[in-house]
This record gives structure tokens, C-alpha cells and sequence, in this order.
């Protein structure tokens, strides 16, 4: 933990259950890759989408759609890339990249730069069908161009959501809402710290709403229904602890229409082959490509050592490449935290008994999407916590060496001796490989 962004997160680590449900890191340019379109033939070459009358629309194994790999990238730059004051760096040049997501569907990347450790956070946006407004997920900082991109879709912002209480999703939120005072605001329960609390109701007496800006409502039992859930699936995930500084929160959404899932940090797909263009408006395309960029910045951010092997590659980094996961600090300081929690919250979104939440891809707000990917899909990436031993894991989840769990485990071990926060009550590693 010797960068600056470690000591973040361990900072984190101390006074929330959920510490880094964030900081999601993106593919290193490497001038011997592949070309994100031979990419994506080889993708779909390997992958078979089911067409049988299964209701899930299953897909035997999760992939990058066309639409990740589109150009051209809508970008303007002479709008401007600075606002004042942010909160999370960079500070200046904030580039603000549009990509089309398909299904009248947008996703706005920003990047987020710690010390030597940098990371792409999107907020996506989606046009309502009932009233052809914008339905904005977790916006982030309103500069020119962010502001110019979005208003070019020729739609007014109609619905705002914050969909959790990690900081980078919750720092933006009251400057772009002053860009669009008129649209109706929507947030996770259990908003706490220097910005802005709420408690589980906007009527909850025990804790006054106070987030420095209008809340028209707040996402989870015990409160009236947003009017566009006419279009989307709710469920939330609230976990409060009594050892923890404050609770933890995030919402999943299903839209009906377009059979999406929209989430927030629950799964990420770590691509292999060559980053994101706006990574190339805060570095030198020397530090861009070198080889080791990419997979160190991955395990940095999922907090697995930056281990080799004989061979010169990242185990971790290889384990979880090219593949629907949960990040394994969420797995680690999270879920094993609170496991039946996080498993009830999944099988409201995946229950094969009912196909209630019924997509066929995912939009998510770090790393790369949208995801060709179904409930099962899900499910299997949380299997952990839905099969107890673990020779029946399901094959998708990835093969991690036990020693790439020592730096979490002995996260884990530093708070409950300290009693610095909640104990973890599951073992995050059964199933680990032995080497």
C-alpha cells in the first residue's frame, strides 16, 4: 500500500463496508494488441448466443457488443475541460468522451487519476420510451464539454439518479444538478459524511435529508415509486452495520424496454487489448503503452498483489481478463461482510424462477461495456455465495491463486483485531488455488 491511491482506499477501508466500489481501471495500449475490431470478430466467432424459447436469453458466455467497439467517439473539447472546484482528480483537462451504447443509450467516461493508479468512471443515460426525456445515472462533473455532449442528444434531463454512496458517484452530483435544476432527483438510502446524509425515507424522522440539493425521492423499501418504473426493475442492496462508520447502498436497475441491466459497481468485464481513447488526453503515449500498464493498473485497483510468474505475467491479471467478475475487494472486504445480503440482493436480479429481470446485456459505470450477458451470467459471477462447496463452482468464476488473496485477507485480519470496523463472517477465498 505504498501509492497514494492505497492509502485512500485503506483509509476507506476503515469507516465503510463497501470501500472501493469504485476506481474501475481500463485496457493498456500495446502497439502488438489487436485492433478493438478484429476484437470484436474474434468475439463473435467465439460466442454463441442461444436462440431456444429460454425466457433469460441466454448467452453461453459474456462479451463485449458491437457498440464497444464503434467509432467514432463523440467528443468536444472546445467547450471546455476544466470545472472548479472537483473533488476527485484530475483537476484539470477533464476530457468528457460520449460512446453509443445502442438502444437509445449513452455512455459519458471521464477519467479518475490517483498518484500512478488511473481509471475510467461512465455515467450512463437513457431515453425514458413513455416521455423521451433523459434518464441520467450517476452524472459526473458538469464541464463544457460534458454538458455540450449531453444537451446535443436533443432531450431534455428529466430523471438524475445516484445509485450508491461511494464517493466518486456522490462527489458530482450537486454540480451537475445546478446545471439542471428543473429535473426530478432519485437516490440510494443511506447517504452519509461531509456530502450530504439521508437516512432510508425522505420521513424518517431520526435523520433529516440533507444533501445539499432537492431529493424527490429515495430508492428502496418503504418509499413511493419513481415515475419511470413504469420502464425499469428496482432492487436495492442496504447493509448497515453497527461496527461500521455508516451504511452501505446500491441500486440495480432493469429497463424493460431495451432489456438492459444498469449497474453501478455489482460486475465489471475487464477487456484485454487496447484502452480507451480519452486515455490519451491525460497521458504520454510512452507510459500508455507500456506492457505492464494495464494489468498492474487492473490489480491495483481489485487490490491483488502485482505478483508474476515464471513466465513474466500477472496471474491475477490473467484470471480475470476477458471475463463478467466481481471485483475481488468488493468479494473480499464486502460480501464477506455480509453474504446473505449481497446474495439476496443477486437473486432478485437473476431468479430462474420467475425471470422476473429479464436482459440480455449490461451497462456498467467502470471498465467496459455494454456486456453481451443474461441473469445467468450473474449469478454465476456471485456463484460463490450460492454454492457451498466449492468443486462445484461455476467455471466462469476466476481461478485465483490463495496467495493473490494475502493482501485482503490481511486487510480483513487489521480490522477485526483493531476492531476498526465490521468482522468478515464468510470465507471470500474458498475455492482459492493452492501453488
Amino acid at each position: 500500500m505504498r501509492t497514494l491511491l492505497h492509502c485512500i482506499i485503506f483509509g476507506l477501508v476503515l469507516t465503510r463496508l463497501d470501500p472501493i466500489s469504485s476506481l474501475s481501471f481500463i485496457t493498456n495500449i500495446n502497439q502488438n494488441d489487436l485492433s478493438r475490431r478484429d476484437l470484436f470478430r474474434a468475439a463473435i466467432t467465439a460466442s454463441t448466443i442461444l436462440t431456444t424459447s429460454s425466457p433469460s436469453f441466454a448467452v453461453t458466455t459474456p462479451y463485449l457488443t458491437e457498440e464497444y467497439y464503434k467509432l467514432p467517439i463523440k467528443t468536444d473539447a472546445s467547450a471546455g475541460r476544466f470545472y472548479f472546484p472537483v473533488l476527485t482528480p484530475p483537476f484539470g483537462n477533464r476530457a468528457t468522451y460520449r460512446y453509443t451504447l445502442g438502444r437509445d443509450a449513452w455512455a459519458f467516461e471521464q477519467l479518475l487519476t490517483f498518484s500512478n493508479v488511473s481509471a475510467t468512471i461512465r455515467c450512463n443515460v437513457i431515453k425514458l420510451k413513455e416521455t423521451g426525456g433523459l434518464w441520467v445515472h450517476s452524472p459526473q462533473w458538469p464541464t463544457g464539454e460534458f454538458i455540450s455532449l449531453l444537451n446535443s442528444l436533443g432531450a431534455p434531463v428529466e430523471h438524475v439518479v445516484l445509485p450508491c454512496n461511494a464517493l466518486e458517484h456522490k462527489a458530482p452530483m450537486g454540480a451537475f444538478l445546478k446545471k439542471y435544476p428543473d429535473a426530478k432527483v432519485w437516490i440510494a438510502p443511506g447517504q452519509y459524511g461531509p456530502l450530504g446524509s439521508c437516512g432510508k425515507t425522505l420521513t424518517d424522522s431520526s435523520k433529516k435529508c440533507n444533501m445539499g440539493y432537492r431529493v424527490d425521492g429515495i430508492l428502496g423499501p418503504g418509499n413511493p415509486l419513481p415515475p419511470w418504473s413504469n420502464e425499469f426493475d428496482i432492487s436495492t442492496l442496504y447493509i448497515e452495520l453497527p461496527q461500521n462508520a455508516g451504511p452501505v447502498s446500491e441500486i440495480a436497475f432493469c429497463h424493460r424496454p431495451t432489456k438492459t441491466l444498469v449497474s453501478t459497481d455489482a460486475v465489471v468485464y475487464i477487456p484485454s487489448g487496447t484502452a480507451p481513447d480519452i486515455f490519451s488526453t491525460y497521458f504520454d503515449a510512452q507510459t500508455i503503452q507500456d506492457p505492464e500498464f494495464w494489468p498492474r493498473s487492473v490489480l491495483q485497483a481489485v487490490f491483488l498483489p502485482l505478483r508474476k510468474d515464471s513466465s513474466g505475467e500477472f496471474p491475477g491479471y490473467e484470471a480475470l481478463k476477458d471475463r463478467l467478475v466481481r471485483a475481488p475487494i468488493l468479494r473480499a472486504l464486502g460480501d464477506a461482510r455480509a453474504p446473505n445480503s449481497v446474495r439476496d440482493w443477486i437473486e432478485e436480479q437473476t431468479s430462474t424462477s420467475s425471470y422476473t429481470w429479464k436482459y440480455d446485456r449490461i451497462i456498467t459505470s467502470h471498465f467496459a461495456s455494454p456486456i453481451a450477458a443474461t441473469p445467468e451470467n450473474v449469478r454465476a459471477s456471485f456463484d460463490y455465495l450460492f454454492t457451498e462447496n466449492p468443486q462445484n463452482f461455476d467455471s466462469s468464476l476466476p481461478k485465483l491463486a490463495c496467495q493473490d488473496w494475502d493482501l485482503l485477507d490481511g486487510i480483513n485480519q487489521f480490522v477485526e483485531k483493531n476492531k476498526a470496523g465490521a468482522p468478515a463472517v464468510f470465507d471470500f477465498k474458498k475455492g482459492c488455488i493452492e501453488k
